[in-house]
């Protein structure tokens, strides 16, 4: 099984992988566009040679002048192109400095982190071997077990009667003379009326047998709400004996100065986060510049799009075409060199450009796998699956998605899925749900999650969620909650 810093430290591998793709894509792109500006410098210095060799008696001047000065100008474009990627380059090599300095300091802080969480979970361990031999804790453990079970049973009778009143309760709303005898209390002392009123109620109430029915259907409403108000008595008083066991534990964590030690935990997990924070900043920042880099390496930048614009205006000079032509019609050796010469690097831009556009296409979605991967690493952190007390399941399986990862087989939410799922707390020590989080949950507004429970799981980060600890356990816990199982108290008594 892999332990939580293993785990991670196999999703840093695969994002440094990603992120080595990216600068060899962004080579590869460099290289290309480079090749697509010098391909059309060459051009123009090819057209320029034929010119000047063999086309005397054209009138060339012009062409020429425009040819040396666009090469001229591009080369001037390029160079401060140039100077501008490297200030980029330098940002990129400053920002993985920086990363790599914070990442180092976030192991320090999650040593640190995990030391004190392991303290924590043995003082709880202890606790628990305690609290299993106290006689006072264990006799009211059977006392809040007990009315916990009383008031649930009573509950469920109160909603059954409840709800088998609403289908009695239908023949009776449908009888409009009753109801109108019952809405008017007839038969109790709250029935007002006059002699004729009395007179004809009473011919109703005879015709309609309604005494007999009253008694009926004051009983059918009057058991749901005094069982209702059994089940809210007895409620209480589970309540108050859940209140007293959890107040036992809590003295025994006191006393042990388990208290202290969560503080001291909640600290270094604050710096282990504020860490992070600026973890995720500085990768926003390197994957932002990254983006940037790419604009140049694939050559969508303004400096680029105004040299090649430089280079294809003057390629576009009427008298360009002209040489051309005139080279391909002569009959010189020369000429046919040049322009074979010529043609090559045409042919050579058109390939430069398609692949150009394959490169980029490429590119783009290493970018977005490098952003779905980084998702992942940050949602393991948040959750706290790099805690002392986790580990990883089925490792072979992460390892064999994190390279399908890489390979393009599958999405980062793929991954995620994977990681999530084969997480297990180890439950060798302090288990959450001990006592009375073995009993907890069943009641109408009694909270079970994480952070209401005497003995915990490490939570998420503030603001993330929780985990949902169930009211049983079970051999191996999973984050995210789960169902049934032994483990911990059983409901009734008994460990």
């Amino acid at each position: 099984m892999w332990s939580g810093s293993t785990a991670l430290s196999n999703i840093d591998g695969a994002l440094k992988t990603v992120r080595d793709d990216i600068d060899r894509l962004d080579q590869d792109l460099t290289r290309l566009t480079e090749n697509l500006t010098d391909n059309l410098r060459q051009q123009g210095k090819v057209i320029n040679e034929i010119a000047r060799v063999r086309l005397q008696e054209i009138d060339t001047g012009q062409l020429r002048e425009a040819l040396t000065a666009a090469d001229r100008d591009a080369k001037n474009i390029l160079q401060e192109r140039a100077q501008y990627i490297q200030q980029i380059e330098a940002e990129i090599s400053d920002l993985k400095r920086q990363l790599e300095s914070r990442e180092k300091e976030r192991a320090a802080l999650l040593q640190i982190a995990n030391a004190i969480s392991q303290e924590l979970t043995d003082n709880e361990t202890s606790i628990q071997t305690k609290l299993r031999q106290d006689t006072a804790y264990l006799a009211q453990f059977e006392r809040a077990s007990k009315a916990e079970s009383i008031a649930e049973e009573a509950l469920h009778k109160s909603q059954r009667a409840q709800a088998d009143m609403d289908i009695k309760d239908e023949p009776y709303q449908q009888d409009k003379l009753f109801m109108y005898l019952w809405g008017r209390h007839y038969a109790t002392p709250d029935y007002e009326g006059g002699i004729l009123t009395r007179a004809l109620d009473k011919w109703v109430a005879g015709l309609i047998k309604y005494e007999r029915n009253r008694l009926n259907y004051w009983n059918l409403q009057e058991i749901p709400k005094r069982l209702a108000a059994h089940a809210a008595r007895v409620q209480s008083e589970a309540e108050g004996e859940f209140v007293k066991l959890q107040t036992l534990e809590k003295q025994a964590l006191a006393d042990a100065g388990v208290p202290a030690i969560e503080e001291r935990l909640d600290e270094a997990r604050h710096k282990l986060d504020t860490q992070d924070d600026q973890i995720e900043a500085l990768e926003n920042s390197l994957i932002e510049t990254i983006e940037k880099r790419a604009v140049f390496a694939a050559g969508a930048d303004e400096y680029m799009k105004r040299s090649i614009q430089c280079l294809s205006d003057a390629m576009a000079h009427k008298d360009a075409f002209q040489i051309e032509r005139y080279a391909r019609a002569t009959l010189s050796p020369v000429d046919d060199e040049l322009v074979r010469e010529l043609k090559q690097f045409q042919d050579n831009y058109e390939d430069n450009e398609d692949d150009l556009v394959d490169l980029r296409r490429v590119h783009s979605a290493k970018i977005a796998k490098l952003k779905e991967l980084e998702s992942v690493r940050h949602n393991f952190k948040n959750n706290r699956f790099d805690d002392v007390r986790s580990g990883f399941g089925n490792e072979d399986l992460i390892k064999s998605v994190l390279a399908q990862f890489l390979q393009g087989v599958v999405a980062g939410t793929d991954v995620w899925r994977v990681i999530k799922r084969n997480q297990r707390y180890d439950t060798g020590g302090a288990q959450p749900d001990f006592g009375s989080g073995g009993i907890s949950g069943r009641l109408p507004g009694r909270n079970t999650s994480n952070s209401n429970s005497t003995f915990r799981w490490p939570s998420t980060r503030s603001g993330s969620g929780g985990f949902r600890i169930p009211g049983s356990g079970r051999s191996s816990k999973r984050s995210g909650g789960g169902g049934g199982g032994g483990g911990g108290f059983s409901t009734g008594g008994g460990f």
